[in-house]
This record gives structure tokens, sequence and C-alpha cells, in this order.
């Protein structure tokens, strides 16, 4: 199994440098080696980001966006960056919405899902010209985010694979008679007995806690389970693998956890943040974060709430043992430019800034006076540093940390890059045409809900066979022709 995801990442690799190749003619068009502005009349760049609000944090990022202005100056490259605020609600779902509609037209939009309807309407830029011309991009690309790019051209990401990682507070973990035997051989029935001894000493009220879905758990349990891939043969058809025993398997499995009390019983309501309060004040024992930077938040917020570090746990063991597979399709979040953009050369100029050596340490270390002071031409972190987070790239790469007196990352958020790029898988997917989406996502919707209701006990785990019928009358059977013409 190991040898064909490497198989298939170098295929995307090699492809990334064809379609690099294809785009030079295109290229020929895009002038990032040209000087941006004047300083009499710089270019307006605006720029839309979900972590980014001037509302809730308008003095930093005031001091942000005129360090970056006069950091490219410097390089004579002169902008007027604007920070623009989101549209109310939920961000993956509006901003999609806005910008489809021209409700938003911000030069540089950050997306969180739901753009590829936008991009398959030539609504985005492709961005593969811009980094064949980069410097700085370029060098600090990830392999990953290589192959996604070859595959859809229009969302960069420079950040570790995005994968959950289980977390739980050290000292608690240490105390647990089931950690050792976790550590040493992490199967299912190893998770469960973890879980399990948290319930009967009455350590937290719930063992194991998420946000509103199941993607934390499955980035635990998926592999052990046999969830390997998006897309499957099965029986000699191209299927998702939600309707596959092993998905029917996995579901019985939460099922058992959320009946004997070791999943959060109110898991479907909780937000991100209640999650996190819950577990930062000892309500939930263990979560996922995701790798390097969320780690860290949750490791320093727990340092300041408890006192205590945190404990990186690996994937549970079974079928197969890894984290939830990459999909390296395409970035499922990151950077797009407007295709209307009149600016598009400025707005490239400020990802490629962010990616150069100043930039990485705007980016990653802050503020000078707020986050880091400088002594002896050393960057010295201060008490304020853990609140600061990466406004463009949540990368370590790029960074010069022989400079740097402080913690970057704290140690859990290390071990959970370092856990990452060990256990892990790639994966693709198909990206479907925009006439087949609206299948999937009735699919997609499906699914939650006979999970949920699977998962909560409101119905057995004998309903999987009928939500299998239905996936395929909503649609599978349908995708699963077009798949065969594909793949």
């Amino acid at each position: 199994m190991k040898r064909k995801q490497v198989s298939m990442v170098l295929v995307l690799l090699l492809s990334f440098g064809l379609l690099f190749a294809a785009g030079s003619k295109e290229a020929a068009q895009v002038t990032t080696g040209a000087k941006i502005g004047t300083a009499a009349n710089p270019a307006k760049v605006t720029y839309m980001c979900k972590d980014a609000d001037p509302i809730t944090d308008g003095e930093q990022l005031g001091m942000l966006v005129k360090a970056i202005e006069e950091g490219m100056a410097k390089e004579g490259n002169y902008v007027d960056l604007e920070i623009l605020s989101a549209p109310t609600g939920s961000y993956a779902t509006v901003v999609p919405i806005a910008f489809r509609t021209g409700q938003i037209t911000p030069d540089l939009i950050y997306f969180q899902g739901n753009d590829q309807p936008i991009a398959q309407e030539g609504l985005l830029e492709n961005l593969v010209p811009y980094v064949e011309k980069s410097k700085n991009i370029k060098a600090i690309m990830p392999d990953h985010t290589k192959a996604a790019m070859a595959n859809y051209p229009y969302l960069m990401w420079l950040a570790p694979a995005r994968v959950q990682i289980p977390v739980m507070r050290a000292d608690w973990f240490g105390k647990l008679k089931s950690g050792k035997a976790l550590l040493a051989d992490p199967t299912v029935d190893n998770y469960y007995a973890l879980l399990k001894e948290i319930k009967d000493s009455g350590m937290a009220k719930w063992p194991v806690t998420t946000d509103g879905g199941i993607l934390k758990l499955d980035s635990i349990f998926n592999h052990a389970f046999g969830v390997t891939a998006t897309i499957v043969k099965q029986n000699g058809t191209w299927v998702y693998s939600e309707v596959t025993p092993a998905a029917k398997n996995k579901l019985a499995f939460y099922a058992k956890l959320f009946k004997d009390g070791l999943l959060d019983n109110e898991y479907v309501t909780k937000q991100w943040d209640t999650m996190e309060q819950s577990f930062y004040e000892g309500q939930s024992a263990l979560v996922a974060g995701t790798t390097g930077d969320v780690v860290n938040v949750y490791n320093n917020k727990m340092k300041e709430t408890q006192g205590v570090e945190l404990v990186v746990l690996p994937p549970a063991k079974g079928v197969s043992q890894a984290y939830q597979s990459v999909d390296v399709t395409k970035e499922s979040r990151g950077f797009a430019i407007n295709a209307d953009s009149k600016v598009k050369d400025a707005a490239w100029a400020v990802l490629e800034f962010m990616a150069g050596k100043e930039g990485r340490k705007l980016d990653k270390l802050g503020l000078e006076g707020i986050h880091y002071n400088i002594e002896n031409g050393k960057y010295v972190l201060t008490k304020q540093f853990p609140s600061w987070w990466a406004k463009f790239w949540p990368t370590m790469n790029g960074l010069d940390l022989s400079e740097v007196v402080g913690e970057v990352l704290s140690k859990p958020a290390i071990e959970s890059l370092d856990a990452a790029a060990k256990y892990f898988a790639a994966d693709t997917n198909v990206l479907l045409p925009e006439d087949l989406l609206p299948l999937k996502d009735a699919m997609d919707k499906l699914y939650r809900e006979y999970s949920t209701d699977i998962i909560r006990g409101v119905r057995p785990i004998s309903d999987f066979d009928g939500f299998v019928t239905k996936w395929n009358a909503a649609g599978g059977t349908k995708i699963s022709a077009y798949l065969a013409t594909v793949l």
C-alpha cells in the first residue's frame, strides 16, 4: 500500500512539472518580475481571510499591514494593502456565494471550501504561471502542495499536510494504566480501553469530543477500519468509501463509543469554540487538532489554563495505520487570486513577499514590540507571542530559527508535525464536473444524516444498507459511471 501511495505522489509531481511546462505560454503574460507601483502611486490590493478581521483584530492587523507595505517598499514594490471583513455567517459557505454573485470582489481571497464551482466558471486565476516565475514561494512549497496544484492550480496553501492529530493532557495520560499499552500497540481495542478508563475514573465527563462532525474521529480511526481512500474499487465498481463495509464497521464502533458515554453525547451541537472550551476546562479529555499551529495553540492554552502540556497520540492501528489520508486532488483551503482583478501581479507580489525571509518573520513571529523584541540581532519572543498566528502561510519553511530566541512551536506541536510525516498517507479524489456536484452534495448530506443517526442510536447499524440504496439513487450510481470513465 505504501509503495502505491508513493507512486501516486510521484506521478502527481511529474504531472506538476508537465503542467508548469504547459503553462509556460500563459506565463508570458505574467510579469511577476516587474516592480509593483510607485511610492506616490502604490497598487491597491484588497485581501480577505477567515482569520484576519479588521473589526476584531484592527490594531494589530493595521500594524501588520504597515510592516508588509514597508517591507515590500524596501524591495521596490509599492502596495496599498487593505484587509476586508468577511460577510456574516459561516465563512466556508457565505464567502464563495458572495464572491460568485459579485457582492465581494477582493483581489486576494482565502477559501475554505466551495471554491471549485467558482474556478470552473473561470472566476479564479490559474496560479501555475506565477509559481513558475516565483522565487520565494517555489522555495518553501511542500511536495503535497505541488501535487495538489498539478490537479487544481487555482488554490494554494503553503502549510504542512492538513491532518487532525489526537492530543490530551500529559498529566492525565500519565495516570492512565492503558496509556502505555496504547503507545506500544495503538489498536482500536486499546483506544477503547483508554477512553473507558478515562470515563470509569471520573477524569472527564467525556473521554473524547469533536466539533459537530466526525472528521476528527476519522483521523484517528479511518485507516484502522480500512477506510484508506476517498474512492475505492468494490466488486469491480468505483465507489466512495462512505458506502463500503469498512465505513459501516467504523460507524458501528462510533455508535458503541456514544452508547457507552465515551464520545461526547453533545458533539453534534458543539462548534469549534465550545469543543475547545470543554477541552481546556477538563470536561473532555481528548480532541484532535490540526498538526502544527493548531496543536500549538491547544498546547499553549492548556498551559495557560491548567499549567500542563499535551501529549500527541498515534492513529489507531488495524487494517492500516495512518491519520486521515491527505487528499492531493486539490487543496481544501488556501489563497486564490480574483480572475477579474486589475492588480493580479501586485496581489501575487504580496503572497511572494510573505514567503520570503522578511515575510516569514512577520507571518510567524508577529509584531516587533508585542510578540518579539530585537536584542543583539536576535528575535527574542515575548510572553505575548503565543497569541499570534500566521495570517498567510502556516509553515515553518523559510523561517531561520537560528535568529530566534524562544519557542516558535511547542514540543507537542513539533511532535505533531513529526507524527503527521511518520503516519502520512496520500489520497486522490476526482474533481467532478459541475453538473454532478449537486448530486454529490445530496449524497454527502445523506451520509451526514445517516451517520449521525447511527452514531447517536436513533437508527440501528442495520439501516446502513438502506442508506447505501438511497445514496446510489441520489447520485451514487450515476457518479460511479462517470468515475469509470476517468479512473
